[in-house]
C-alpha cells in the first residue's frame, strides 16, 4: 500500500533494538497487546514491492506464494526479527532490526547497544550496500561518523535529503514529454481521431485536439522525487532532514503530485547531460523498492523499511570482487553472479541452478571456482561448525553439474571472532567428496574429488578502530584492506 503523503509527521515515543532471530524483551511486550501487529505486517507483506532484492517464500506443498508474512516470528509475548535488517515504525513505537553479525553475549543480560555502538552497526550497513551494484550511492558522505543520528533508516534519510538538495540548487531536470490537450489554436499537430472523437462529434469542434512535445519540470523523474520526498518527510524525526525535505518539495512545488512505485524509476532514463542526478534516482529506487505503508481504518499507519541482510551479503561480496582496484589476482578473472544457469536434471530443464558467484580466469582456462555465500553464524560448539548437511548437497551438485572441484562456502565473520590471528587466512573447516562419477572429464574411471572449503569473511572492523576520530573514507579503506587480503587468500 501507498502512503498517504499529506498526514501528520509521526511522533515517535519509544524506540525498540533488536537483533536478527533474537526475541523480545517481556518489557516490551505491549506492542502486542491487543493491536493486530502481526495482522498488520501480513497485510504489508502481502502488498510489498516486487522489485529486484525481494524474494518470494513458495509453498512447497501447492507452489504458491506465502500469505503470512516472513519479517518477524511470534510466539506468546514474544517476536523476533528473521533475516531483515531495517525499521519497523508501528503507532508511536520505532523497531529498529540489527544484523546478527553484530550480536553479543553481553546482550544476553539484558544489555542494549548505546549510540556509539549502534553508529558502528549502522557505518558497516551503509558500506556494505555501497557496494551493491544495483545502487551507486555518491560519494559526498566523506563524514558520516561524525552525524550523531543513531538510525540507520534516518542515515538514509539524511543522505538522501542533503544530496538531492544540493544537486536541486544547481540544476534542475527538464526534459520533453508527450501532451495531447485541447487548445483553442493549432499546436504541434491535429490529433485526428481525437479531435473528431472529443470535439466534432460533440459540438466542441472549436476545440483542437492537438499533439506536442512540451519541455518542462513536471515529468516523471521529478514527481518520483517530490513523492519519496513526501514519503519520507512523513517519518523521519530527524529536524535537519525534515528540513531539507521540506525544501526539495518546495522546489519541486510546480510538479504534479503523483503516487509514484519501483516500477516507475525504471521508466526513467537520464539524459548524460544530467548525470549528476543519477544518484538521485538510485536513492529513489532503493526507498520505494523496500518501503512499505499500511494504513489501518485511517487511524494509524504501520511503515516498514527493511532489507534483506542475504541479498545484502551476497551483493557486497560480488561488488567488492568486481570493483577491488588493487588485487591483481582478481583483475584477471571474470565474475559471474547468479549465472552461468544449469539444471540439476540433464534429461528435461528441472531443478534450476544458480551458483552466487562463478569464477574462470583470462588467462588460465583451466581455472573454475564458485563462491556461495551464505547469511548464516557459525559457531564453534556445533557439529560441522554450524555448517548445514543441505548446504553441503547443494555444493556437491554444483560441483557435479558446472564441472569443478573448487567450491567455497563463505560467511560472514561475526563480532566476536579475531581476525588479528597468524591463522586469519586459513579456511575454518574443509571437506573432501571423492567418486568417480564426479566431475572432471578426464578418465571416467579415474576417481575425482571435489574440495570444499568453508572460509569467514571478515566483514566487521574489530573495536580497535577508532570510528568517532576518523571519517568515513578511512573507515572504508580499513575495511577494503581487510576483506580484500581474505579473498585474495581464497582465491
Amino acid at each position: 500500500m501507498i502512503a498517504n503523503t499529506k498526514k501528520m509527521r509521526k511522533l515517535i515515543i519509544k524506540t525498540i533494538n533488536l537483533f536478527e532471530y533474537k526475541w523480545l524483551k517481556p518489557e516490551h511486550k505491549e506492542i502486542l497487546e491487543g493491536s493486530g501487529f502481526e495482522l498488520f505486517l501480513d497485510n504489508i507483506w502481502k502488498n510489498r514491492p516486487k522489485s529486484e532484492g525481494w524474494y518470494s517464500k513458495i509453498n512447497q506443498k501447492n507452489k504458491t506464494e506465502e500469505k503470512q508474512q516472513r519479517f518477524l516470528r511470534f510466539r506468546k509475548n514474544e517476536l523476533s526479527p528473521r533475516n531483515f535488517v531495517g525499521v519497523i515504525q508501528y503507532n508511536n513505537t520505532e523497531i529498529n532490526l540489527l544484523p546478527k553479525i553484530f550480536y553479543h553475549e553481553k546482550y544476553d543480560d539484558g544489555e542494549t547497544p548505546d549510540n556509539e555502538e549502534l553508529k558502528k552497526i549502522h557505518l558497516h550497513i551503509l558500506y556494505w550496500l555501497s557496494y551493491n551494484k544495483k545502487l551507486h550511492f555518491p560519494k559526498s558522505f566523506s563524514n558520516l561518523a561524525s552525524i550523531e543520528i543513531n538510525s540507520f533508516f534516518e542515515i538514509l534519510i539524511l543522505m538522501f535529503a542533503t544530496y538531492t538538495n544540493e544537486v536541486l540548487s544547481q540544476v534542475i531536470y527538464q526534459n520533453y514529454h508527450e501532451e495531447n490537450k485541447d487548445n483553442t489554436f493549432l499546436k504541434g499537430h491535429l490529433d485526428v481521431k481525437g479531435y473528431i472523437k472529443n470535439n466534432l462529434t460533440t459540438g466542441n469542434w472549436q476545440r483542437i485536439t492537438c499533439e506536442y512535445d512540451l519541455f518542462d519540470m513536471d515529468n516523471l523523474f521529478n514527481r518520483i522525487i517530490k513523492y519519496v520526498s513526501k514519503l519520507l518527510l512523513a517519518h523521519t524525526q530527524s529536524s535537519e532532514s525534515q528540513k531539507l525535505l521540506d525544501k526539495i518539495i518546495f522546489i519541486l512545488d510546480d510538479v504534479e503530485d503523483a503516487q509514484m512505485n519501483f516500477e516507475d524509476c525504471k521508466k526513467v532514463h537520464i539524459n548524460p547531460f544530467y548525470i549528476e542526478l543519477s544518484a538521485v534516482l538510485d536513492y529513489c529506487k532503493l526507498f520505494l523498492s523496500n518501503s512499505m505503508v499500511y494504513s489501518y481504518k485511517d487511524e494509524f499507519e504501520v511503515f516498514a523499511f527493511l532489507l534483506p541482510m542475504e541479498k545484502i551479503f551476497e551483493e557486497y561480496v560480488v561488488g567488492i570482487l568486481k570493483e577491488n582496484p588493487n588485487n591483481l589476482k582478481i583483475k584477471n578473472m571474470k565474475i559471474q553472479s547468479q549465472k552461468p544457469v544449469k539444471h540439476l536434471s540433464s534429461n528435461i530443464e528441472a531443478f534450476k541452478m544458480k551458483p552466487d558467484i562463478y569464477l574462470t580466469n583470462n588467462n588460465n582456462s583451466d581455472y573454475h571456482k564458485i563462491i556461495d555465500t551464505k547469511y548464516k553464524t557459525l559457531k564453534n560448539n556445533y557439529i560441522y561448525n554450524g555448517v548445514s548437511q543441505s548446504d553441503m548437497y547443494q555444493m556437491v551438485s554444483y560441483g557435479i553439474r558446472y564441472e569443478v572441484d573448487d567450491i567455497i562456502l563463505l560467511y560472514p565473520a561475526t563480532v566476536g571472532d579475531s581476525v588479528d590471528t597468524d591463522e586469519k587466512y586459513k579456511p575454518i573447516s574443509e571437506y573432501q567428496v571423492t567418486d568417480k562419477f564426479v566431475i572432471i572429464p578426464k578418465d571416467n574411471d579415474e576417481k575425482q574429488t571435489i574440495n570444499i572449503q568453508i572460509h569467514k569473511l571478515p566483514i566487521i572492523l574489530g573495536n580497535n578502530f577508532m570510528y568517532n576520530e576518523n571519517n568515513y573514507s578511512k573507515f572504508k579503506k580499513c575495511l577494503d584492506e581487510q576483506v580484500s587480503k581474505r579473498l585474495e587468500y581464497m582465491l
